[in-house]
């Protein structure tokens, strides 16, 4: 089995892989290794969309991580005793231009720009209006798997099916939703400008009044190694 490792220890990983029977491969792996926080499982869906991916909690400052013990792990994927579990990820692309588009596997964002300034959009789902002109800081389309992340501390709320809607410091009253994940959600900058964000990605897409941004279920999908049930791993 080919393996790749992401993280800032890799090579804590890697130099383990050989007693195992497993090749260290970066450019196409069968199985991709995320040592680190969740920061770390994020860009490894980046970098490597779609490979069955098993995720390992390091300590946050990685004092330990010399004394880790991979033996459980690595057996697993040596004998290929693990279940892979599908998530769905969502897509972000402004007035239909593919150059500005983003994929995340836990959430799309809208957010003003300027700090001191809110953001006017209109908020419909499949054509209706569900936020004629909403007020604020933004709003986020998470999945269920990103509804444990910045959706959850959001609302408080975290959901297994469909897309949720949450808005960000709204100054009119909003309503949360969670909605079908088949849903097409588009968003309109009434005034103000923007960003739309990904995730933790790093590149981060300007939009202003006028734009219409278009979110909906990708047809990208994440695919999770669980070992006994489990998804994220403590060694």
């Amino acid at each position: 089995m080919k393996v790749a490792v992401v993280s800032f220890k890799k090579r804590v990983v890697e130099k383990q892989l050989p007693k195992y029977g497993l090749k260290l491969n970066k450019k196409n792996p069968d199985v991709v290794i995320s040592f680190g926080g969740d920061g770390t499982a994020l860009y490894a869906e980046r970098i490597y969309p779609g490979k069955p991916r098993i995720m390992i909690k390091s300590n946050d400052v990685c004092k330990k991580c010399k004394e880790h013990d991979f033996t459980k792990v690595l057996t697993a994927l040596r004998d290929k005793k693990f279940k892979i579990v599908e998530e769905i990820k969502v897509k972000g692309i402004v007035n239909k231009d593919s150059k500005k588009k983003l994929i995340g596997l836990n959430e799309i964002g809208i957010h003003h720009r300027i700090q001191t300034k809110a953001i006017r959009l209109r908020v419909k789902v499949n054509g209706k209006i569900i936020e004629n002109e909403v007020i604020g800081d933004g709003i986020l389309v998470a999945t269920p798997y990103g509804s444990t992340a910045y959706f959850y501390s959001m609302t408080r709320k975290k959901f297994s099916r469909g897309l949720g809607i949450a808005f960000n410091n709204p100054h009119n009253r909003t309503k949360n939703l969670i909605v079908k994940d088949n849903s097409i959600i588009t968003v309109e900058v009434l005034r103000g400008d923007g960003l739309m964000t990904a995730d933790n990605n790093e590149r981060i897409i300007a939009i202003k009044t006028g734009n219409i941004i278009t979110i909906r279920k990708s047809r990208e999908k994440a695919r999770i190694i669980e070992l006994k049930g489990k998804r994220r791993l403590t060694v």
